[in-house]
């Protein structure tokens, strides 16, 4: 497999917005462990605006990320065809994250281009099911809930993920729901997220305060 460092440093977009009020070394600390992990990843969002390719021509479009049976990493991604080629018979498909590299894609999307010895496979090859895909599917999880230490839910504006490896590293959640201009988005480290027993919602797993010790701004 090519390695993914395809992508450029600040191909990450960031959202930082407004903040509780910190020491300004500790603020500036805080925003640069934020600006680090924004630029070392990419985002679910940028990736489901991209195409799939084969580095000459579009395949389709990205329709979905599905997560291992983990839900840690990213196994397949999902597209589909756009007319006209769906007109002439191409058929939506699938492609093993393994198998392509991450580039730059147009209108800030990002595309996911297969491997020049690696191939793509029709739908009727999945045979996962929609409801074992259920928790799996990033369009899923973004818009979910996530429960915190305050009892307070807050809903999942994205995910971020290792460009290497696909593995998720970050829950992007916004901070201040109720505000209409500004945002304040914090980035929550996977580590510390699970799906609730019920598995209705997804809560942040360890004993910890909100505030700094889960965020990273």
């Amino acid at each position: 497999m090519k390695l993914k460092t395809l992508i450029a440093a600040g191909l990450a977009t960031t959202a930082l917005g407004a903040a509780p009020a910190l020491g300004q070394s500790t603020m500036e600390e805080a925003h640069d462990r934020y600006q680090q992990a924004m630029n070392e990843t990419v985002s679910a969002e940028r990736m489901m605006s991209g195409d799939v390719t084969n580095g000459f021509n579009q395949l389709g479009d990205v329709r979905n990320l599905v997560l291992d049976q983990t839900g840690q990493r990213i196994e397949y991604i999902l597209y589909d065809v756009p007319y006209p080629s769906s007109f002439y018979g191409e058929d939506d498909g699938f492609v093993r994250w393994d198998n392509v590299a991450i580039e730059r894609g147009g209108f800030d999307g990002l595309d996911l281009r297969i491997d020049d010895d690696a191939e793509d496979y029709r739908k009727e090859q999945l045979t996962l099911t929609k409801a074992e895909a259920d928790d799996r599917l990033v369009d899923n999880i973004v818009g979910a809930d996530m429960m915190f230490a305050d009892r307070e839910m807050r809903e999942i504006e994205d995910i971020l993920f290792d460009p290497e490896t696909g593995m998720i590293t970050h829950y992007v959640v916004e901070f201040d729901e109720d505000s209409l201009f500004d945002e304040d988005t914090r980035l929550v480290p996977a580590s510390m997220v699970g799906l609730d027993e019920s598995g209705d919602y997804w809560m942040v797993s360890q004993p910890t305060t909100y505030e700094y010790q889960v965020w990273i701004y």
